[in-house]
């Protein structure tokens, strides 16, 4: 199905967008990425969507998604690199809750989300099984950025 039909099926009360398990994958990402509509969501549900790195950096850099203060992206195949773009994001600063759990992010991904200036709102942070290693944790705990973060999920 067109990613515009699937937008269409599950914009929920014009600012929640779910499309967990929809399998849009990086190009369906990529599509999404360019549609204007994202700029009135503020819920995005994309878990279990075979996204990867492409498609997370497509949608980071989405001049769309600045309004966006939940977005979930569990169980998808995102990397370091993927979490790089997330974290590098100026459109995203409104985000209050980040869910990555079930992606193998690394050490590498928990280093740059510790050092990212664009969380401040953050409150929750759901890393759950995402092979952060004992220094991964120990950057997102000891991280000056995070200080609304109340719920946090790590290994």
């Amino acid at each position: 199905m067109p990613i515009e039909e699937l937008v269409k099926q599950n914009l929920v009360n014009g600012d929640t967008l779910d499309l967990e398990k929809a399998n849009i994958g990086n190009d369906g990402a990529k599509e999404l990425a360019q549609m204007e509509i994202l700029a009135q969501v503020s819920r995005l549900e994309l878990g279990d969507n075979q996204i990867g790195d492409d498609g997370v950096n497509a949608l980071a850099a989405s001049p769309h998604v600045g309004n966006i203060k939940i977005m979930n992206l569990k169980s998808n195949e995102i990397t370091g690199q993927g979490v790089q773009s997330i974290a590098n994001s100026p459109h995203l600063n409104k985000l209050e809750q980040l869910i990555l759990k079930f992606n193998k992010i690394g050490e590498e991904g928990a280093q740059h989300l510790a050092a990212s200036e664009h969380f401040l709102k953050l409150n929750t942070l759901d890393l759950f099984r995402c092979d952060l290693g004992a220094e991964g944790v120990t950057a997102i705990k000891k991280s000056k950025f995070f200080k609304n973060l109340s719920r946090v999920r790590l290994d």
